[in-house]
């Protein structure tokens, strides 16, 4: 659903390597799509999305069938989302004012800029350097059922036709944000995200199928949240949960490699990496798929470590040496990361991270 690169990144790390594995959990911090001015170090987030027109935006909502108040419910969760995602970066702090301005006449579309006054305002008032805005905001929902028959048999044999309804709902978010540099005088960033989710639903009737669909306002203000999470992640580098999978069998080191998974799952990265290098010195030269295993879960110990270096080394080694096959993919994922890194190091100026 949401095909921007900081979720398509989330796929691509979680690595599943077939039943012989388990998987663990680390965090990496990930770049953002943007590198933001130095001195922006405190941002404001402000809602100026509101419609100018309300009678006409209630209008539409009675015509679509949306809940009443359902955009000003799911912007606010856009604001939620978007202060989420700030709030685990460390580039910079963020505030959210809860203040909210009239925008274009239906909120659909992007107004004209703030005025610098304005903006020079907003940050003296909140104590930041940057604001950042909901411009615009507009979401859509439509359902349809459609009538769908099966031919079955009963206990003689006999067919016989049965007739259901499948019910699908599309709901889409179009969200417009900018991002005010007051110092400089310049919109950093003007960008519009345009997301949707697809729900689908059954029943013996049409009216029983869409009655299945789930509320139009929680998926609104689902997909909004995440729109605000994208755009966090647009601007800022964010601390993020990937998985990464590891061996927890070789046929001959059964219990070293079984208990060296119960110190990874405790955290114990120290006498897992004892035990794998250990089943590594014994099987080198006389069980090459089992050292190739434990080469790569010492990959794996060192990217949780952060020593992306060691984690390249070994899963070379694994795949080099001990013929996995499987290493060589992981091999491409810590170079991604190692290039990762380089780009938050960029963006994360006199910052240690």
């Amino acid at each position: 659903m949401f095909q921007n690169h900081f979720f398509k990144t989330i796929l691509l790390l979680a690595l599943g390597l077939g039943a012989c594995t388990r998987n663990t959990t680390l965090q990496v911090l990930q770049p953002a799509q943007m590198t933001l001015p130095e001195h922006i170090t405190t941002v404001a987030i402000v809602d100026r999305s509101k419609p100018s027109n309300g009678w006409s935006n209630f209008l539409e909502g009675l015509l679509t069938g949306e809940d009443i108040g359902q955009d000003r419910r799911s912007r606010q969760t856009a604001v939620d989302g978007l202060t989420n995602a700030l709030t685990r970066t460390p580039r910079f702090q963020v505030k959210s004012t809860g203040i909210e301005m009239t925008g274009t006449k239906a909120g659909g579309r992007m107004p004209p800029a703030l005025e610098w006054s304005e903006v020079d305002k907003i940050c003296r008032d909140y104590g930041t350097n940057a604001v950042v805005t909901i411009e615009s905001f507009d979401s859509d929902n439509s359902r349809s059922a459609r009538p769908h028959t099966e031919t079955k048999k009963d206990k003689t044999g006999k067919q016989y036709s049965v007739t259901t309804y499948r019910s699908q709902q599309r709901t889409s978010v179009r969200i417009g944000w900018r991002l005010y540099d007051p110092k400089t005088k310049i919109i950093v960033d003007e960008y519009v995200t345009d997301d949707y989710l697809e729900r689908n639903g059954s029943g013996t009737t049409e009216r029983a199928a869409l009655n299945n669909l789930p509320s139009q306002l929680d998926v609104t203000r689902n997909v909004a949240y995440n729109v605000g999470i994208e755009y966090g992640a647009r601007i800022a580098p964010i601390y993020v949960n990937i998985s990464r999978a590891y061996y927890h069998k070789a046929k001959g080191y059964k219990s070293q490699m079984k208990s060296a998974a119960r110190h990874l799952a405790d955290r114990d990265i120290e006498k897992a990496t004892g035990l794998w290098k250990r089943v590594i010195a014994l099987s080198a030269t006389s069980n090459r798929k089992a050292a190739g295993r434990a080469a790569y879960n010492m990959a794996v110990a060192s990217e949780i470590n952060g020593n992306l270096e060691l984690a390249l080394e070994w899963a070379t080694k694994s795949y080099k040496e001990y013929g996995n096959k499987k290493a060589r993919e992981y091999i491409n994922i810590i170079k991604a990361r190692q290039n990762d890194a380089r780009k938050v190091d960029a963006q994360m100026p006199g910052k240690k991270v």
